[in-house]
């Protein structure tokens, strides 16, 4: 996918983003949450979201995941993923973006945050690049600053992986081992 007809104010929002937040469930999650009865839960995650988070570490852009629910299927992907910083069980999100920050030095336009529901919007309102996936409630919508084509849970976090890299220009230098002859 190539994003070659964005805003020039987008494109100035992404250009310093240096750690990207991803929600869970209906981000990377098409947001179902199914229960074996033994009350352990399946979460399905999409791989090229998954794989688009490796280009953005690839690329030097740092991860994070700060969802509302705990589920010890986030702590494995996240592991496979070599994502470090994971907040999980976390009602008031503001809390753990707070303490990224100050774990991290950031400020706030160096963040993206991948939302889609209201418990989101706090964060959204202050990072620098806020993003709503397609399937978001309508209340995320007016504070995004792009929202994608793809669904949560299949392909969104892939999409603003690749958007960020193109922006930045780093999109070719990371995945030219995949191009080559």
């Amino acid at each position: 996918m190539t994003f070659t007809e964005i805003s020039h104010e987008l494109r100035m929002r992404i250009l310093p983003v240096r750690l990207v937040i991803f929600d869970v469930d209906g981000v990377l999650t098409d947001g179902r949450i199914i229960y074996h009865d033994d009350g352990s839960e399946i979460k399905a995650f999409d791989v090229q979201d998954g794989h688009g988070i490796k280009l953005l570490q690839r690329a030097g852009i740092d991860v994070a995941l700060v969802t509302g629910r705990y589920c010890r299927a986030v702590d494995n992907r996240a592991e496979g993923l070599g994502i470090k910083k994971v907040y999980q069980g976390v009602h008031y999100k503001v809390e753990a973006y707070e303490k990224i920050l100050s774990e991290t030095g950031l400020k706030d336009e160096e963040v993206g945050y991948v939302g889609d529901d209201l418990i989101d919007i706090p964060v959204m309102r202050r990072v620098g690049f806020a993003v709503a996936v397609s399937n978001a409630t309508s209340h995320v919508m007016p504070y995004a600053h792009y929202v994608t084509r793809a669904r949560g849970g299949s392909g969104a976090g892939r999409e603003v992986c690749e958007l960020i890299l193109q922006v930045q220009g780093r999109w070719e230098k990371v995945t030219q081992r995949y191009f080559q002859s």
